[in-house]
């Protein structure tokens, strides 16, 4: 699990209690958490299961994405040959490569394992390429733009970041018509689906953060790490110079020596900074600067490259096929798909390497940009050399590919076949033996993005110690304040990854968890100021 996942199965439980109206968020899109609430209510999980079932539905949605490459894959060749079996017969060597190219971008890049929208926004990345490549053949028809256009809308409500990837893929369509000028009409009415279909979802967003917006994600991750808006993610509480705007909702300060931060309402979710960072960082302003933007760009690149590096025989086999190019004199030939098929990953990796970039965002644009470029170049090669090009590329790629399946399988097996529960578990039992019930209020030393035994305990974050540096060396009459200020708001307990120096031994319940530090849970007596 992560943070992220953590809020998404919020919204999900919250959507299946109070009605799809939970699904609004303005920070996290609502497909993915629609998705956890249909799992969580046809297998209608115990706290212990409910991991492991996002976990199922991931792979489910593998297998879709899956099926989705497949049909991507099939429409692309069928541009290649048009109905010459012959030329469908020499490229059919070609299918395990795009296969290889699209298991190691997906293991690799987006992974399985990612508790995240981003095998979504694949199955849908690959949709629309293959709907592009239909409406490249000569037998294309109003439905394929129609398709397209819905298509574009359910990515986006996926994920915010495809609302302009849409609109980049249609204006290429437009500037590049798949078949002539005359289809550039068609481009117009996908582009009018697209709107159509996307428009509640911008409606309902707008409406929750109180201005026109397709979601605050994009704005609020500008300001996060380009214009160096701090803390990140867990609240903004002051602003003195006003370059960052003023604070509309911050966090509450319960206490000042030790900061501690308080966060109740309005928000709910296990851990409400993270629920919805829209709210509580609203009166962001995001700016531009030259300086800024050029760090994070060199950051953004940079992980570029650490991503692709391991990806080195792509590169070789691109640079082998491109000297036999070059050899035979002559410019290689595209097929109708390449300018948008080329230009929209280039287009997308773009818009990202400007803000704020994770593998994960990029691996389907990644592929369908090898998938490209290689056709570019196999295109005016003998089919020996193409084979033999590509069959080593295979080869190579197929290696790291095998080896991080194998051990994901394998500590999937030792997770299921261990003695010792996960770490979430075994703080989770112990809030629960201390007294700790669904519903109670807890409070964290430093941030709760990674507390997920609150979600499994169903407890509610409201309240944490910011400094825990600051918390371990406070004195006894210290951590008496702190208690009070955490009973005066209803906190039953107070987590911490390690007991203060100077706490009482007896006021504090050790849990001991594998491979991190102890744990300790300091029950909060509530006080009688509690409900005024």
């Amino acid at each position: 699990m992560d943070a992220d996942g953590m809020s998404y199965l919020d919204m999900a439980s919250a959507s299946l209690r109070g009605g799809p109206q939970n699904l609004v968020n303005g920070y996290w899109s609502p497909a993915y958490p629609a998705l956890i609430s249909l799992a969580l209510f046809i297998f209608r999980p115990s706290p212990i299961l409910e991991f492991p079932v996002v976990h199922v539905l991931n792979f489910a949605i593998f297998s879709l994405v899956l099926l989705s490459f497949t049909f991507f894959l099939n429409s692309w060749l069928a541009i290649s040959h048009d109905g010459d079996d012959q030329s469908k017969e020499k490229e059919s060597h070609i299918i395990p490569f795009c296969f290889c190219v699209f298991l190691w971008f997906t293991i690799e890049f987006i992974t399985l394992s990612e508790v995240t929208p981003d095998l979504c926004v694949a199955g849908i990345v690959f949709l629309a390429a293959g709907i592009c490549c239909r409406i490249s053949l000569r037998d294309a028809n109003w439905k394929n733009f129609v398709a397209l256009g819905v298509i574009l809308a359910l990515g986006y409500y996926a994920k915010a970041a495809m609302f302009p990837l849409g609109l980049m893929l249609l204006a290429l369509l437009f500037v590049w018509p798949p078949s002539g000028s005359y289809y550039r009409f068609k481009v117009v009415l996908t582009s009018f689906v697209f709107f159509i279909v996307a428009a509640p979802q911008v409606a309902l967003v707008s409406r929750h953060v109180g201005h026109l917006s397709i979601g605050e994600t994009g704005r609020l991750n500008y300001a996060w790490f380009v214009n160096g808006l701090k803390p990140y993610f867990v609240g903004w509480t002051t602003e003195f110079n006003g370059v960052h705007g003023i604070p509309e909702h911050p966090p509450r300060i319960l206490l000042e020596n030790p900061t501690i931060l308080e966060f109740a309402d309005p928000v709910r979710g296990t851990y409400p900074l993270w629920y919805d960072a829209s709210y509580w960082y609203a009166g962001a302003k995001v700016r531009f600067n030259f300086r800024e933007q050029l760090t994070a760009l060199k950051t953004n690149l940079r992980v570029y490259w650490q991503g692709l590096t391991p990806a080195t025989s792509l590169f070789a086999g691109a640079f082998v096929l491109c000297l036999f190019v070059l050899r035979q004199g002559s410019l290689p030939t595209s097929n109708p798909s390449f300018p948008w098929l080329l230009t929209w990953p280039i287009a997308a990796c773009s818009m990202y390497a400007v803000v704020h970039v994770e593998n994960r965002y990029v691996g389907a644009f990644f592929v369908l940009f090898w998938l490209a470029l290689y056709s570019l170049l196999w295109r005016r090669v003998t089919h020996v050399v193409r084979g033999a090009v590509l069959g080593t590329v295979l080869f190579t790629m197929l290696v790291p590919t095998t080896k991080t399946l194998l051990g994901t399988s394998a500590r999937a097996v030792r997770d299921m076949v261990r003695a010792d529960q996960p770490d979430y578990i075994l703080i989770g039992d112990a809030l629960h033996a201390a007294g700790v019930n669904r519903g109670d209020r807890l409070a964290t030393v430093g941030d709760g993005m990674e507390a997920f035994y609150a979600r499994y305990a169903g407890a509610r974050i409201v309240a944490h110690v910011v400094e825990a540096s600051e918390f371990r060396h406070l004195s006894a009459e210290d951590l008496v304040r702190v208690r009070d200020g955490l009973a005066s708001i209803g906190v039953k307990a107070l987590v911490a990854a390690d007991k203060p120096v100077n706490a009482a031994s007896q006021a504090w319940k050790d849990v001991m968890v594998s491979g991190s530090p102890r744990y300790s849970i300091m029950l909060v007596t509530p006080s009688t100021c509690v409900g005024k």
